[in-house]
């Protein structure tokens, strides 16, 4: 008898979903897909679904921490 595997998988938003989601604009996210910064899935010839989850941790690796002022 074989268990059962249950994926965890957020829902999948498409580049206006996530745009909106995440404040930024659709060339933006264009533009990081072409780059490869973001993971997507390719569905189709020309539909890319986004998990936003794993969108954010891709987009806080660029993130630089500020330097405290004193």
């Amino acid at each position: 008898m074989h268990a059962l595997t249950v994926v965890h998988m957020s829902k999948l938003l498409d580049i206006f979903e996530l745009s909106k989601a995440k404040g930024r604009p659709v060339r933006q996210l264009r533009t990081f897909v072409q780059a490869k910064k973001i993971p997507y899935l390719k569905v189709g010839h020309r539909t890319l679904l986004f998990d936003s989850e794993k969108v954010e941790k891709a987009l806080q690796r660029f993130e630089i921490p500020a330097i405290d002022a004193k």
